[in-house]
């Protein structure tokens, strides 16, 4: 019987569960808490085993099962990795119900470090990520695009600031300078969350867009880079056949992560990975042409695939790798 496993992450397994659980309950049988066998009808004979989860143990154990399809529908938290969490969760918990914040837990499946937004994710859910030196670059460093040319810039311009050609407060308005929020933004190094978190406090931007966003919410935003790392993927045998991170822009953010150790332990598991942010949901789809017969993990099973999930509005742009 074929395996399959929806790893459904925080905040979307609200928005996945009602079209997700009514596709399975009128195509499958449920013979458990949240597992469902078709096809339907207690005199069929079961072919496929979909499995909802919600937790990182249960994802984890679902990459290592061998010929699995795994599918996380989740955020991909800017590269930080997949995030799970109960259902109805606040961008902002409460700090007594969740003394560890769940939105800044992630499965570790990516870059040595990645760029958050300041406003809309570190203080938008009260998070407090290890900032990630850029004027401390280690070479060999394991960066994603964009982020090694930032490090160059930061340095150069710490290095005017050193040499006294620009004074400190002066490089708040530097292109690419690594500026301090306590120094340039006092204001917002101030915020305060109501978990009682100071997310800004302390930390460096190395960008500041200023109404660049449509709609500009907020007006100004700025990048940080932060440390991730890969050490719950390292720890993976990924025997699964099939992994699909139904996240925005799931290609940037893991491929590479993913690629290198698929690489090094041997697997043949296939990624199904989005170019671009989206909005869709994808299981039902994904899950409706496996029950048809298409195989994801064969080339013309996943051409078919792909041209299902893809046929709809803001797919995202999901490719096979």
């Amino acid at each position: 019987m074929q395996k399959i496993v929806v790893a459904s992450g925080i905040q979307i397994r609200d928005d996945l569960a009602m079209p997700l659980e009514a596709y399975l309950s009128a195509n499958a049988s449920m013979t458990g808490a949240s597992v469902w066998r078709y096809p339907k009808g207690s005199r069929a004979k079961a072919r496929y085993e979909v499995e909802v989860v919600y937790t990182m143990p249960e994802f984890a154990k679902a990459l290592d099962t061998k010929g699995s399809y795994v599918i996380y529908e989740g955020h991909s938290r800017y590269g930080q990795g997949p995030a799970f969490g109960p259902a109805g969760i606040e961008e902002v918990p409460d700090v007594t119900a969740f003394p560890t914040n769940p939105w800044g837990v992630h499965f570790r499946m990516g870059y040595d470090a990645t760029v958050t937004d300041c406003v809309d994710d570190l203080v938008g859910h009260s998070v407090t990520p290890t900032e990630y030196d850029l004027l401390a670059v280690p070479r060999g460093a394991f960066l994603p695009k964009g982020l090694p040319m930032a490090a160059q810039r930061a340095k150069l311009a710490a290095a005017d600031v050193k040499a006294g050609r620009v004074k400190k407060k002066d490089s708040c308005g530097a292109r690419g300078a690594w500026r301090s929020f306590d120094v340039c933004a006092p204001s917002l190094a101030a915020i305060t969350t109501a978990r009682g978190d100071e997310p800004l406090k302390g930390r460096h931007f190395f960008r500041r867009l200023v109404g660049e966003r449509k709609p500009a919410i907020p007006a100004d935003e700025f990048w940080t880079p932060v440390t991730v790392g890969s050490a719950d993927l390292d720890a993976s045998t990924l025997r699964c056949s099939v992994l699909f991170m139904a996240s925005c822009s799931s290609h940037f953010h893991y491929f590479q992560p993913l690629d290198r150790r698929r690489r090094l332990v041997k697997s043949n598991c296939r990624f199904y990975l989005t170019a671009k942010p989206y909005s869709a949901l994808h299981s039902p789809i994904f899950i409706a042409q496996v029950f048809k017969g298409h195989d994801p993990s064969t080339r013309h099973g996943s051409k078919v695939i792909l041209a299902a999930l893809n046929g709809v509005h803001d797919s995202g742009l999901v490719g096979v790798y």
